[in-house]
């Protein structure tokens, strides 16, 4: 913290003069340097005196040193002027002509003229950021109803009963989502994970870009978003508490998953100096200041955050630098005016997102189609915040079904390492109640052994893991398959069909022949795929019509 004296550096000799008559001081020096060492000195050499001036300050003033002096001395300028008036910047002449120590315009600036505070740009883990501070010599005597903490009021409400109707418990179905897309990346196609990620996480579904995201910052994936093979298996095969901490860990500590970036609504442009672990631990340490064991408003939090620490991001107060456009909307978010907009979304799905899909927090709302209003830290917060295993109460230990068609039917509880490979062998289907559900077929048989997937191991998968007994037709044709490959194939042909045998004769004696294949009958002939417009052309030209089925019309 700057001394005294380091605070007193920029002021003129008109301004120390301000100060000195402030605390009843007689100044008398040659010129401004000796004058700020002088009541440098008079200023911390007078514990009594000092009792005695904030004694005669206002509430607003008192309250003002006392929220610095409960924050080690320091709070950002931005925040400490929002909460406690401005200090007008003014040169030396309209200082003297205007006399702003006399005539106040807020509790801040009458501090600025005691010489109790100071402003000066200080290192912070945002690097250097303006603040407002108590010169470490003048805290040192700070009377003691400044220094004792003020009763602690949270920064929230309790919530009402009629607020937590329906509520939203802690799941780990982020471990089974997860699971999903990494299958779906293995195979190249992360837009099959929208056929089996459902909304069970929580009010808000859980977005792919965030669970990519997230995955990528646990390590799992390299940086074309392809699976890293060992450390993949190593987290699907590991307990579901394990797995989770993994997760909760690689959120909490990452400097490249960006948050505010993943809102859906929101577009973040160009390089800006945003500290994305730093901005969480910030919304983070707001949360913790509530006590644990109850619900508490969300709206409530959001509306005091914005009044008493609404620079939580940016603590250097610089509301215009980021480029944040509202993709609703079409327009930047930039200025304070947008507080709700960024910092205060940010806030909401925080708690309502990530908080809630990583089991940190509880949530509840008044009626099912409402919003959240409220919510409460879960019985796993602690563990996770400390990178300790949560205690869960689920096993992956259900059976997979395969019916005689070649359905598979994997149940949320299946092992999923297990599930993470049954699904590369697979067609992939719709998530049905508690079942992911495959098909097995000739193309995707064939994609698993051209990724290096022999066939064996899927009959092997369905031995261990299937309920019993299997059907032995489907596990026949695997086998067939792995013999023969595909031995029947369905496919999509045009048949052409005439009236008499003799009319087919011309048409394969005609230019219309290098279009046709084998015929199927007296009257009937397939059709080479796409060649329908030009034989029907060819037809005119010979002077026959022909009409289309309506299924080709």
């Amino acid at each position: 913290m700057p001394t005294l004296l380091h605070s007193l550096q920029k002021h003129d000799l008109g301004h120390l003069q301000i100060i000195a008559d402030g605390w009843d001081l007689a100044l008398s020096a040659p010129d401004a340097r000796q004058a700020r060492k002088r009541l440098a000195g008079h200023m911390s050499g007078s514990p009594a005196r000092l009792r005695e001036l904030i004694g005669d300050l206002g509430p607003e003033e008192q309250s003002a040193l006392a929220a610095l002096a409960g924050h080690g001395g320091q709070l950002t300028w931005h925040n400490f002027t929002q909460n406690h008036g401005e200090v007008r910047q003014m040169g030396a002449n309209r200082r003297d002509r205007e006399q702003p120590h006399l005539h106040p315009v807020s509790a801040a600036e009458r501090l600025w003229y005691l010489g109790v505070i100071g402003r000066d740009f200080l290192n912070s883990p945002d690097g250097l950021v303006e603040f407002a501070y108590i010169p470490e010599d003048l805290l040192a005597i700070l009377p003691d109803f400044l220094t004792a903490a003020p009763p602690s009021t949270p920064l929230s409400r309790p919530a009402a009963s009629t607020e937590t109707v329906y509520s939203y418990p802690i799941t780990d179905q982020i471990l089974n989502h997860s699971a999903t897309l990494l299958a779906a990346l293995r195979l190249g196609h992360p837009e099959w994970a929208d056929r089996q990620i459902d909304d069970l996480t929580g009010p808000r579904p859980l977005d792919i870009s965030f669970l990519k995201s997230l995955l990528a910052a646990a390590s799992l994936l390299d940086e074309q978003s392809k699976p890293f093979s060992e450390p993949v298996r190593a987290f699907l095969e590991a307990p579901r508490g394990e797995a989770l901490a993994q997760l909760a860990a690689a959120w909490l500590e990452s400097d490249t998953h960006d948050d505010l970036a993943l809102i859906p609504h929101m577009s973040v442009e160009g390089e800006q100096p945003r500290q994305f672990r730093t901005m969480r631990q910030a919304a983070l340490s707001i949360l913790r200041t509530l006590p644990p064991g109850q619900w508490w408003s969300l709206p409530a939090l959001i509306a005091t955050v914005k009044r008493q620490r609404p620079d939580f991001l940016r603590p250097g107060g610089d509301f215009d630098s980021w480029y944040i456009k509202d993709l609703r909307s079409d327009q930047y978010l930039r200025g304070l005016d947008h507080w709700d907009e960024v910092e205060g979304e940010y806030l909401n799905y925080i708690v309502t997102g990530p908080l809630h899909w990583l089991g940190f927090l509880e949530l509840a709302a008044p009626h099912r189609d409402s919003p959240v209003q409220v919510f409460r830290f879960s019985p796993w917060l602690d563990a996770l915040l400390s990178g300790q295993t949560p205690s869960l109460p689920w096993k992956e230990d259900q059976e997979v079904r395969l019916d005689s068609h070649g359905l598979l039917l994997v149940p949320r509880l299946a092992p999923r390492s297990v599930r993470y490979l049954l699904a590369r062998f697979c067609e992939w289907g719709p998530l049905k109640r508690d079942y992911y559900t495959y098909s097995i077929t000739p193309s995707s048989l064939a994609r698993a052994v051209q990724d290096g997937l022999p066939v064996r191991h899927l009959t092997g998968l369905l031995q261990r893991y299937g309920a019993k007994p299997l059907p032995p037709n489907t596990l026949k044709a695997i086998q067939r398959w792995e013999e023969h490959r595909s031995q029947i194939t369905f496919k999509h042909t045009v048949v052409l069909k005439v009236n008499h045998p003799e009319l087919l004769e011309v048409l394969l004696n005609s230019p219309a022949k290098r279009f046709l294949g084998a015929p199927l009958g007296p009257t009937t002939i397939s059709m080479q795929p796409g060649a329908l417009n030009k034989v029907r052309e060819i037809l005119v030209g010979m002077g026959y019509l022909s009409d289309l089925d309506d299924d080709l019309a």
